[in-house]
């Protein structure tokens, strides 16, 4: 027996001669660690060197060479001479990921960081050997670079973090400029290498740019705050502007808005929307306060024409308040006028349009008209309304002659019952 069993020991150990390299239990928390993105998961089995000069992890390193599939490096380490178990095939290339000396090859736009990467589909997944090496103070200096976009990358996670940071520092030169009359965007063709590379190329990149990157955060920051706080005056400007159709001055300032467009001159020093702005809302203020004075005036005017008329005094205050909302005549129906701010005169014209106030007081005395007349039939249910003609009179013999044809008029309908003028 003891023969028997020696012999199967030697056998075993000519066939896999390469097992004790591997032989060890906290391969699973190596590659629990590695995959948490962990730089010094192989603590688990007790080593705390580089990587690189991990038995297992070299032989994985020179396994791949020039590339090699995920099942391609399982099947060649499980295989005799080796016979290693899947823990520590796959926590050796997780750990060769982390530390930056392997990359993935995957699908452009696709996450490279070795946290994503899942279990089951390591075997899918082609693995090459980083040519390029970062070292400790270049990887120092890309996480300084990267702090300025907010993103604090832990000793090991640089290569995972460097498609987010690509991607915000895009779209930090997106907000620094656009269409007119904004700056146009910054020229990003400087970061090409940035955009074609991966893993410890895309590193690199970075690091070789680094000062301009740093330049170009700082410049499109600014950029970009002043556009934040610029912008909203100019979309304000052309909200009013499109209230400010046909009214004098008016076409004065928006050749001047298609100057600061066409220009881009937004941003310019000293401010070249605030007084346009300032100016267009006095406009609209003065045009609103001459419709609300014309507004007042004439509901003053129709007021006094009811209070004075028999029958709407006579009327129940129900029937007055039909005959008011029927023409539009409460208090709540009358247009507000907001002029104490700019905000407050936009509010007013977004509620009543220039011209639909100026068509409601054009309407205001025909309303009353309107109401006075419904009392007199609530009051005379055969009263007939009657409308007399309406011309312009030049000399007295033309007053002579509307006034006979007026009379003549009333004389015909006075034969059919009471009328109402």
């Amino acid at each position: 027996q003891e023969a028997i069993t020696e012999a199967c020991a030697n056998s075993i150990q000519r066939l896999y001669p390469k097992f004790d390299m591997a032989d060890n239990p906290g391969w699973s928390k190596v590659y629990e660690r590695a995959q948490k993105g962990s730089p010094d998961a192989l603590k688990a089995i007790g080593d705390d060197g580089e990587p690189g000069n991990n038995a297992v992890c070299a032989s994985v390193l020179k396994f791949i060479g020039a590339g090699k599939s995920g099942s391609e490096i399982r099947a060649h380490f499980d295989a005799p001479e080796f016979g290693w178990s899947g823990d520590a095939i796959d926590g050796a290339i997780q750990v060769l990921l982390v530390s930056g000396l392997i990359r993935m090859e995957v699908p452009r736009g696709q996450s490279t960081d070795p946290k994503l990467l899942e279990r089951r589909a390591i075997g899918k997944t082609m693995f090459k050997v980083e040519v390029t090496t970062i070292t400790t103070p270049q990887r120092i200096q890309i996480r300084k670079l990267m702090q300025k976009l907010d993103i604090n990358a832990k000793n090991g996670e640089e290569s995972s973090q460097a498609s987010l940071f690509y991607a915000k520092l895009i779209e930090l030169a997106h907000q620094a400029g656009g269409e007119e009359p904004l700056p146009e965007r910054p020229n990003v063709l400087f970061l090409e290498a940035v955009a074609t590379t991966s893993g410890n190329e895309q590193l690199m990149a970075l690091y070789n740019l680094r000062e301009d990157i740093s330049n170009s955060i700082d410049t499109w920051t600014k950029v970009a705050r002043e556009i934040h706080d610029r912008f909203p005056e100019w979309t304000l400007l052309n909200k009013l502007m499109s209230y400010a159709t046909g009214l004098q001055d008016a076409e004065v300032i928006q050749v001047q808005m298609d100057a600061i467009a066409k220009q881009r001159q937004l941003l310019d020093n000293p401010n070249p929307v605030a007084p346009l702005l300032s100016a267009l809302t006095q406009l609209l203020r003065t045009e609103l306060n001459e419709l609300k004075q014309q507004w007042d005036a004439l509901f003053e005017s129709g007021e006094k024409r009811l209070s004075a008329d028999d029958n709407w005094n006579q009327l129940d205050p129900e029937i007055r308040h039909e005959l008011r909302s029927t023409q539009s005549l409460l208090e709540s129906s009358a247009p507000t006028f907001q002029l104490d701010s700019t905000d407050g005169i936009l509010n007013t014209l977004v509620r009543h349009r220039l011209s639909v106030i100026r068509d409601r007081i054009a309407a205001l005395p025909s309303r009353y008209d309107h109401a006075l007349f419904g009392a007199a039939k609530a009051m005379e249910p055969e009263v007939q309304e009657v409308t007399l003609p309406k011309r312009t009179l030049r000399t007295a013999a033309e007053v002579d002659s509307w006034l006979e044809e007026s009379r003549r008029i009333l004389q015909d309908k006075i034969k059919k019952g009471p009328v109402h003028t």
